[in-house]
This record gives structure tokens, C-alpha cells and sequence, in this order.
């Protein structure tokens, strides 16, 4: 009997102590929110009730929610107004794969309507036809707009004139005419990657917030001294450039007050690689140049290293795919004090020799990334763990892939010594 009795006290407890789902406190409600995978799903849960959906709206408000056009195209038309309703004030980023519409979406009506906070779009798979392209210019908030192109001779119509706040504009593998870009006072980021650039003359660069720059891989129909000229004159605030395949574009450099990071990568010849501008930024001692990464097969020269080696502004130093670069150049790289990163891929003809001179000559070197460097081997890390060694406190990472470096050095006396202050990274590090 006692049994029974206390059985049925615990059975009373716990009904007393059940509640209602409505009758959750906000923070409780809140933490489900959290927990569903979806902003779709977020969005229903919403609806269930008043009170979730004004929990909801004060847990949405302090957040960045993005969306993907394809989950609400999939939804019936009534869904598709409640999602908008309670959720469009609340979506910042919006992702669109154009090729999944083979028409116009009657969803570019709801979100130009209800997203009036859009920040940014990324459109994916984009043809000359550019579904969603619309709302370009129905939108005002738009900070940043990224298009990813299937095929570069795609010419884009767009206009975003009606979004004086856009700060990011990026666009991949297709065709630029140069008018769709000017007049945006606070476009800080201008990236064109593998794109057909017609008419240069007409380059929307009279940017002066311009900070970023990329071109890369870029093919111009109409190459012109006039565009660099007018990126030096115009972009007086650039912190980052990046060239690829552009012969002209060195003579830029040195005119940019404000550049801090350079990557230029072309195919030149001897004759053509302009020792000008190394020249110039040798004597502002790299000015603010922090960042330089020069890629491709050009020729480079004794009087070209001694011009790279009084930069002495810079802490990062990339070589990529040059043949041409030897151990011998390494020599004149007698002004790089606060170095503190080299990075060298694909260039088969330095050796440990090289990268010993480097590590001597530059007291703050911490990290060399090596890659398919096929002359390095174990003897550069014995090398440098000596070298270190005599330095008090100096230490050096060094992330190492397809060279001639083996494990079997990890387990040298030397290397396992506790003064040895070298570490050894086998990695897939990108350089």
C-alpha cells in the first residue's frame, strides 16, 4: 500500500511540475531558435504562436541571417508570404544559384518588397540572361555584391546606381564594359578575377576609397598606359594590389603612397620586367609595402634582388614558379629587418645555400613556407637548427611540402635537442 501511495505521490509531482509549451519562458524559447537549422525553419517555428513570434523578432534583430533563394522557391505561395513577412526585415545576405531558375522568380517581388536591409548578394552560376539581376536596382542598402559567371564572354547588364553605400564589388569569370562601377564613394574592395575587361578607357577607378584592388587573370580587349596611370592618380588610399598578366602594371607601384600588400604575377622577359619602379620603391625603402608576392616566369637580375633587398618596409616576401631565381640572389637581400614570412613554391633552382643566406640576413624571420622546391633538403633543417641555435630566443617554423626534407630528420639528435628552437610542418600549406 505504501508503495502504491508513494507511486502516486511522484506520478502527481511530475504533473505538476509539466508545463505548457506556450508557458516556456523567452530565453528558453530563444535557445530553440538556436537549435533549428534553418531560417525557414526558425521562420515556421515563429508562426506557431504570438509569443515565438515576438521572441523571434527580438532574437533575429541582434543577429546576421542569410538566405538561400532556392529554399523559399521551393515553398507554396502562402508560405512564401508568411516567410517574408516575418523574416525579410531580418535578412541581410542573400545567395542565388541562377541556374537553378529558368526564368524570372516571382521571389524577386517578396524580397525586394520585404528585405529592405539586404547587405549583400553572391549570385553563383550567372549567364548573359542574369536571373535576379533585378534587384540591383530595386535594392538601396546593398554593401556588397559578388557574381560568379559560367562563362567570361557573358556580357552583364546591370545597374547599381540606387545602392550609394556599396562597399565590395566582385566578379568571376565575366565580361566587364567598365561603366557599372563609377560613382560609389565608399567602394573600398574591387576584385575582378579571370574576366574579359572591354573598354578600359572607360575603367570606373575614379574611386578615392578605393583600398583593394585585384586583377587577376584578367584579359583586356584595349590595354592603355592611361589605366595605370589613372589607378596612381586616382587611388591615392589603395592598401592592397594585385596584377596578373598585365606588362604595364609595375610602374603603378611606386607611385601608390599607401600600398602595404602587392601581388603581381606575369610572364615576362628580361627586357620587359621594369627595374624602374623597383629602383623608386628601393629609395623610400618599400615606403609602407609590407606584403609582396611576385609570381610567374620573368627574369630577374642581380641589381633586381638588390632592389627587393632594401625593402626594408616589408614583413612578408612570396616567390612563385620562377626557374630563374637562384641561390646567388639571395646575397643582396641586406635590408629586410623586420621580415618575418618568406614563402617560395615552384622555383627548382634555390637550394639550402639560398634559404641559409635569407635566414642569416634577416634577424626577424620566423616562418619560411616551402613548396615543390625539389633542392631543399634535410641538411637546411640541421642547418638552420644550428643557426638558430646561436640566436637567444630566436625561433623558426618551417612548413615544408614536395621538397626533399623527410621525416627521418624529425628523430635527428639535433633536432631533437632541447635547444633546438626550429620547429618542422609537413603540410599542404598554400603559398
Amino acid at each position: 500500500m505504501s508503495q502504491v501511495s508513494g507511486l502516486s505521490t511522484l506520478s502527481s509531482h511530475r504533473i505538476s511540475t509539466s508545463c505548457h509549451i506556450l508557458c516556456l519562458h523567452e530565453e528558453i524559447i530563444r535557445q530553440l531558435f538556436a537549435y533549428l537549422p534553418s531560417l525557414c525553419d526558425k521562420v515556421r517555428f515563429a508562426c506557431v504562436a504570438p509569443k515565438f513570434r515576438h521572441v523571434f523578432n527580438s532574437w533575429a534583430r541582434a543577429r546576421k541571417h542569410s538566405l538561400d533563394a532556392e529554399d523559399v522557391e521551393r515553398m507554396q505561395l502562402p508560405d512564401i508570404i508568411d516567410f517574408f513577412k516575418v523574416a525579410g526585415p531580418y535578412i541581410t545576405i542573400l545567395n542565388v544559384n541562377c541556374a537553378s531558375f529558368e526564368k524570372e522568380s516571382l521571389i524577386v517581388e517578396f524580397i525586394a518588397e520585404f528585405c529592405k536591409n539586404l547587405e549583400e548578394i553572391n549570385y553563383t552560376n550567372v549567364t548573359d540572361e542574369f536571373r535576379y539581376r533585378i534587384l540591383l536596382s530595386r535594392l538601396a542598402r546593398l554593401r556588397r555584391v559578388s557574381i560568379d559567371c559560367m562563362d567570361a564572354e557573358d556580357v552583364l547588364n546591370f545597374d547599381l546606381e540606387g545602392n550609394p553605400d556599396l562597399e565590395s564589388f566582385e566578379l568571376i569569370n565575366g565580361c566587364y564594359t567598365g561603366k557599372h562601377l563609377c560613382g560609389f564613394p565608399k567602394l573600398q574592395r574591387l576584385v575582378l578575377r579571370d574576366c574579359l575587361l572591354w573598354n578600359s578607357g572607360e575603367f570606373g577607378i575614379p574611386l578615392k576609397n578605393l583600398r583593394i584592388l585585384m586583377l587577376d587573370d584578367c584579359c583586356f580587349e584595349v590595354m592603355n598606359h592611361s589605366l595605370y596611370q589613372k589607378i596612381a592618380e586616382c587611388c591615392e588610399k589603395l592598401e592592397e594590389l594585385s596584377f596578373s598578366g598585365c606588362d604595364a602594371s609595375f610602374e603603378v607601384i611606386a607611385q601608390l603612397p599607401n600600398l602595404q600588400r602587392c601581388t603581381l604575377k606575369t610572364w615576362m622577359t628580361s627586357n620587359e620586367l621594369n627595374l624602374g619602379f623597383l629602383t623608386t620603391l628601393a629609395e623610400k625603402k618599400g615606403n609602407m609595402l609590407e606584403y609582396l608576392k611576385l609570381s610567374g616566369q620573368f627574369e630577374i637580375s642581380n641589381e633586381h634582388a638588390r632592389c627587393l633587398g632594401q625593402l626594408s618596409s616589408l614583413k612578408e616576401m612570396h616567390w612563385s614558379d620562377n626557374d630563374v631565381l637562384d641561390d646567388d640572389h639571395f646575397k643582396f637581400f641586406n635590408d629586410l629587418p623586420v621580415l618575418r614570412l618568406f614563402g617560395l613554391s615552384w622555383c627548382g633552382r634555390v637550394t639550402d645555400i639560398g634559404l641559409m643566406r635569407l635566414i642569416r640576413k634577416c634577424p626577424q624571420l620566423n616562418r619560411i613556407d616551402l613548396k615543390s622546391c625539389d633542392q631543399i633538403t634535410d641538411q637546411f633543417v640541421l642547418n638552420a637548427v644550428y643557426c638558430c641555435g646561436k640566436s637567444t630566443g630566436r625561433e623558426l617554423l618551417l612548413n615544408v611540402e614536395g621538397t626533399r626534407i623527410g621525416n627521418t630528420v624529425l628523430t635527428h639528435p639535433e633536432y631533437l635537442s632541447p635547444q633546438n628552437k626550429v620547429k618542422l610542418n609537413f603540410t599542404n600549406v598554400v603559398i
